[in-house]
């Protein structure tokens, strides 16, 4: 599932759609009252791609597992729509030179101004770990309430901080130097809000195309002390997690 720095490097990609015309959008091949609407932004929070329009409608997006975008010219792309299955291409927004087109979507969500669920999944989300304005340490206070809970669940938990995937949390424990199972109770302030931190760092570091290699996920042994790097299901629903038994010590102290 894409995280929340392909979907940042995503929004950058759509960023020629603001202040283009849409002349078409289409939802599995049905064709939506969307002509003649302006792109006014297009911005994203944590896993969901949003799109504005100058009515006040708004696009919501989330690729899901699965999905993924592709843009096209509009002549080239009309021809790949239309050898496309309805059900395959969730979402088509055609401006005058250009085709943009989600296959597979796990959501496309087309809100009026005042539609009464309007941004209510947004909001139900936490902050947006790529956010300018993030704050590791309010994020670590959003994290103790859920004491009782491994940190691994934790960080996975968009309702706690948005845009965080299995990949990056992986990465972001290591940097901390803290074991996926670990009881967030735990861990301290301090360490917890090491830990948002480094998973802001990681993840804009990511954006900017300056990613180093990972440095757990998938890998075989620690580039750091040459450990066998441990892997185990974890979490509900279960997710392969990579951690270094000895710079990630089971508890505080090992």
């Amino acid at each position: 599932m894409p995280e929340g720095d392909s979907l940042r490097r995503l929004a950058t990609r759509l960023a020629p759609l603001v202040g283009a015309t849409l002349e078409r959008v289409t939802t599995q091949g049905l064709v939506r009252a969307l002509a003649g609407r302006t792109v006014t932004s297009v911005d994203a929070h944590g896993k969901h791609l949003l799109i504005d329009l100058d009515d006040g409608t708004q696009i919501r997006t989330h690729l899901g597992m699965n999905g993924r975008v592709r843009d096209y010219d509009r002549e080239r792309g009309e021809e790949i729509v239309a050898g496309t299955s309805a059900g395959r291409a969730s979402l088509v927004l055609v401006t005058r030179d250009h085709l943009y087109l989600w296959l597979t979507a796990r959501t496309v969500e087309i809100a009026a101004r005042r539609a009464p669920m309007r941004g209510m999944a947004v909001a139900a989300l936490g902050p947006d770990v790529l956010a300018g304005d993030f704050d590791s340490r309010q994020a670590a206070s959003r994290a103790a309430v859920h004491s009782d809970r491994a940190i691994g669940d934790v960080l996975l938990d968009q309702r706690v901080v948005a845009g965080i995937g299995n990949i990056w949390k992986c990465e972001s424990l290591f940097a901390a130097g803290i074991e996926p199972r670990m009881r967030t109770s735990s861990l301290t302030q301090d360490k917890l809000a090491q830990l948002y931190a480094a998973a802001h760092d990681l993840m804009t570091a990511s954006v900017r195309g300056g990613r180093a290699p990972y440095r757990v996920y998938l890998q075989h042994q620690c580039a750091v002390c040459g450990s066998t790097i441990e892997r185990a299901q974890l979490g509900v629903p279960p997710r392969w997690t990579w951690w270094c038994p000895r710079c990630q010590p089971a508890a505080p102290g090992c």
